[in-house]
């Protein structure tokens, strides 16, 4: 484009004509031309982040090596096990690299049981039962001591990534406060800059040890440069060049060497022995081990219902409402269940196991006009219907008593809607002659309203008193002909 404006001004076109012609705006054009007047030959090009950027720091050092850039390549995919760009790709990168200015760093100090780094390095094939299997070293080293402590896997799952973090635990008998991570699928979900998102059942395994999972930066090797030093050091010292004849071996002389050579050495850049370091001003400073270890034995998915709970495991476990409809993750952590939605825990429940098609209800899940409680009902019907008056509390009082409450917030409901149609005192006085016939409903209540009734004097009934099993009961029938509804026939 820069050229093209160029050359038709030189050729005499105004930059009118020239952004017509090139359907740009003038404003672009003036731009142009007044930067190559002022002697800028080129536009500056923005610049976009390469591929290979998360590699900088390894691919500069294996440069500083010697190695080709077809080695560097075949390196790479090796031991992260997926390709990473084109070989013509990381070419220009290269190149790139050695005209690109040196940046400067700062020196990050931790303090004893601050942090540990982790990660994971590729160490070719050992024999598993004669058979050869791919193999990594996970490496787990305290930042202040550089105290390490080396396992052989045979791959990168989150159990056995777990299973690593708890035996380091152990061999360094405490936690330290952060642990920072490599963006792996084992523990990060979803790589962000800003705001990473760590891996649902790696989350919940930080919270029972007491440590915080600290994800690196994407695009920022300096983040995790001792344990990428670390791990380079273990295949090389321990690993490279050396034979084994199966597994068995290369763990025992794994354990050998950890013990003899790599933790009593004089490290090349703190210029301290790293066991001296560790037991001197470290271990101390490392948070205890937990009570139970860390059991984590199902992992699955459920979407919340309707009545804002889960399925699992032939039982439900509520939910908060919000969350209805979606999608979460379900891990069963040491007898609790816990309940994710995109990496953050919504819910926590003990598991049930004395039946099956239980409710697991935490009620504060429910929306506030849902989360009531029967007694709180009553108690907001008793109010209003001692502002009715006496009759109205009696029937509330007799209607409590009766234990009949399957329906109960119908019926005082209904009475005290009448409100709307009839004065309160009308109700009252309804209430009290259904009261006094022992007619606790509202279609009682309902129809003396309707007819008119509460006036009547309840003595003019007096005659029609029964007696049934020693009490004075009055007949409902007697009622029943006042109001002209006919009389109920006795069987």
């Amino acid at each position: 484009m820069q050229t093209t404006v160029m050359t038709l001004y030189k050729k005499g076109y105004s930059k009118t004509s020239i952004a017509e012609q090139l359907s740009i705006d003038r404003k672009t054009v003036r731009r142009i031309i007044q930067r190559y007047e002022a002697g800028e030959k080129e536009i500056e090009k923005k610049p976009y982040p390469s591929q290979f950027d998360e590699y900088r720091e390894y691919i500069e050092i294996q440069l500083g090596k010697g190695l080709t850039v077809k080695r560097i390549h075949q390196d790479l995919q090796a031991e992260n096990q997926k390709t990473i760009g084109s070989y013509s790709g990381l070419r220009d990168y290269c190149r790139k690299l050695k005209t690109d200015e040196k940046k400067a760093y700062m020196v990050m100090n931790a303090l004893p049981g601050e942090e540990a780094q982790v990660d994971f390095g590729y160490i070719g094939t050992l024999k598993v039962g004669g058979k050869p299997r791919k193999a990594w070293v996970f490496v787990m080293s305290l930042s202040y001591s550089r105290y390490m402590y080396v396992e052989i896997t045979l791959d990168q799952s989150v159990k056995t990534f777990i299973t690593c973090h708890v035996n380091g635990f152990k061999y360094f008998g405490g936690v330290p406060e952060t642990v920072k991570v490599d963006n792996l699928k084992a523990a990060v979900t979803e790589t962000n800059f800003y705001e990473p998102i760590t891996q649902r059942t790696y989350a919940a395994f930080g919270e029972h040890y007491g440590f915080l999972p600290q994800p690196c930066r994407v695009f920022t090797p300096t983040d995790k440069g001792k344990i990428e030093a670390n791990v380079k050091y273990v295949k090389d010292n321990c690993f490279s060049k050396r034979e084994f004849k199966d597994i068995d071996e290369a763990r025992e002389f794994l354990k050998h060497w950890l013990a003899n050579i790599a933790n009593i050495r004089v490290h090349g850049t703190i210029k301290k022995v790293p066991k001296e370091l560790f037991e001197t001003f470290e271990k101390e400073k490392l948070k205890p081990l937990p009570a139970e270890d860390f059991i984590f034995s199902r992992s699955t998915t459920a979407i919340v219902n309707y009545e804002c709970h889960i399925c699992y495991r032939a039982n439900y476990y509520s939910v908060p409402h919000t969350y209805i409809g979606c999608q979460v993750d379900v891990i069963e952590v040491n007898n609790l269940l816990k309940i994710y939605f995109k990496g953050k825990e919504v819910a926590l429940h003990v598991i049930n196991t004395d039946m099956k098609g239980a409710h697991v209800t935490d009620k504060s899940h429910y929306p506030a006009s849902k989360n009531i409680t029967s007694a709180e009902i009553m108690s907001r019907y008793k109010v209003e219907m001692e502002e009715i008056g006496p009759g109205a509390v009696e029937f509330f009082t007799q209607y409590a008593e009766s234990g009949c409450h399957a329906q109960y917030h119908r019926i005082l409901a209904g009475i005290v809607n009448l409100r709307k149609k009839y004065p309160d005192s009308v109700v009252d006085k309804a209430c009290g002659r259904a009261c006094y016939y022992r007619s606790i409903s509202y279609r009682t209540v309902k129809n003396i309203c309707d007819g008119g009734f509460e006036a009547l004097p309840l003595n003019e009934e007096a005659d029609n008193e029964i007696v049934v099993e020693g009490s004075n009961v009055r007949d409902l029938n007697a009622y029943r002909a006042l109001m002209g509804l006919g009389v109920i026939a006795n069987d």
